[in-house]
């Protein structure tokens, strides 16, 4: 019986000692005391993942972790999927950043791909932040002008300026001897020098945008054109003899006009650059079409050649300020269709290099090169029809502060920004608190204070 009892103890002992270490730090229970069959490890992953070791030990938790990882790849060699994906998140709860991380996340990439499993995408790094100054909301931003085509005020007044004041001293020159070339020629280009020097002076005083020094100069440039052509026509005519001073003095009135009206529109910011530019175009085109429409027509009179010419002037200035408003233009655009159109109504005159004296060859020539104007100067708008778009804007602060358009309906109104304006004729019903009888009235002025 002693023996017996020894022998009990020690297998006792024995048993103890061979109980297997809880892999995850849990206090063992001991086993029961009475017999129990041996339990067998199940194949298969619990449902419930693992929880860390607790006291988290991070040796025994990357060890831990390790075995996961590796019976994790032998289920997903095995096809085994759902399972292996399960040991291997169980494996990143134990071991989140540890060499067994790297192992189990391509173990869950692999499991999520054989079981159809779209994994969500890597959201996009965040943006660098904005470093930009803060803007003004209140302020328009505007379109970035061409390189080259940026505004210069100088520049245009210094050459208007010297056209018109040249103009003028040629007419006062032309009084001063028999021969009209003796006296015109050297006070047109004193006077044109001192124009040049003050006008860029005035303009800058001002605080004069280029758009406004180039609608002055345009309504000069066109009125001296035009004024110096009528003029010449009138004394001409019935083949009467022009004398050089008749179409100076026509021009100097011509343009100075022309600049009140220049002056007038610029006044009330009417144009942009681009619109003058625009002007200047359809007014050089008007002036050589009516020419070559004359050679066309072959008039009796030459007086018929500078009418033709005065009125295709007029008729391009007044057609470019009725579309201006409502184009895209700007001066390296319209720089392409006067080019374009200048060889159009060029290259027709090569026809006379056979014979120039031919009144038919003149009357081709007339005629195509009509057309070629108009043909290059349409070619001219077609081909550039993307240039510079947005860039037909004004000068300066008027982009961003736009003259007020409140003004009553009135053939002479003034908006809320003091501009006066000429409206049109305002028709509207007699009000019956003036008259019992029915009528129209004709608002002849209004404003807005």
């Amino acid at each position: 019986m002693r023996a017996a009892s020894v022998l009990a103890v020690l297998l006792a002992a024995a048993s103890a000692s061979a109980q297997p270490v809880d892999p995850y730090g849990n206090p063992t229970t001991p086993p029961p005391a009475t017999p129990t069959t041996p339990a067998t490890t199940p194949p298969s992953v619990p449902a419930t993942p693992a929880q860390p070791a607790t006291p988290q030990d991070p040796v025994l938790a990357e060890q831990v972790a390790q075995s996961l990882v590796d019976r994790a790849q032998d289920l997903l060699e095995a096809k085994v999927f759902a399972d292996a994906k399960q040991l291997a998140v169980e494996a990143l709860v134990q071991s989140p950043s540890g060499p067994a991380a790297d192992r189990a996340k391509l173990v869950i990439k692999q499991a999520n791909k054989a079981l159809g499993i779209v994994e969500p995408a890597e959201a996009p790094p965040p943006p660098p932040p904005d470093t930009r100054p803060i803007q003004d909301p209140t302020k328009v931003d505007q379109p970035t002008p061409p390189e080259g085509g940026g505004p210069s005020p100088r520049t245009a007044a210094i050459v208007h300026g010297a056209l018109y004041t040249g103009t003028i001293g040629a007419a006062i020159g032309s009084f001063f001897s028999h021969n009209e070339a003796a006296g015109a020629v050297p006070m047109g280009i004193a006077f044109g020098a001192a124009g040049g020097i003050v006008a860029p002076m005035l303009a800058s005083h001002y605080h004069a945008s280029e758009a406004q020094v180039r609608e002055i100069g345009s309504g000069t440039l066109w009125g001296g054109v035009i004024g110096g052509l009528i003029s010449g026509t009138v004394q001409g005519g019935d083949g009467g003899t022009v004398h050089g001073h008749t179409p100076l003095v026509g021009a100097a009135i011509g343009s100075t006009l022309g600049g009140l009206g220049g002056f007038y529109m610029a006044y009330n910011d009417k144009l942009t650059r681009g619109d003058v530019a625009l002007v200047d175009t359809f007014g050089g085109i008007g002036t050589i079409g009516g020419l070559t429409l004359g050679m066309l027509m072959q008039p009796a009179q030459r007086e018929a050649y500078t009418l033709n010419a005065a009125i295709g002037a007029s008729a391009g200035v007044i057609t470019a300020l009725v579309v201006a408003p409502n184009s895209n233009t700007t001066p390296r655009r319209m720089l392409r269709v006067a080019g374009l159109a200048a060889a159009g109504g060029a290259w027709p005159f090569l026809i006379l290099a056979a014979d120039p004296h031919s009144s038919a060859d003149q009357r081709v020539t007339g005629a195509l090169s009509t057309l070629g104007l108009i043909g290059g100067a349409w070619l001219g708008f077609y081909l550039t029809r993307h240039m510079d778009e947005g860039l037909d804007v004004p000068d300066g602060d008027k982009a961003a502060k736009p003259d007020a358009n409140d003004a009553p309906p009135a053939v002479v109104g003034r908006n809320s920004d003091g501009h006066w304006s000429l409206g049109g004729f305002a028709l509207a019903p007699l009000s019956p608190q003036l008259s019992t009888d029915q009528g129209t009235a004709l608002q002849l002025a209004a404003g807005t204070f």
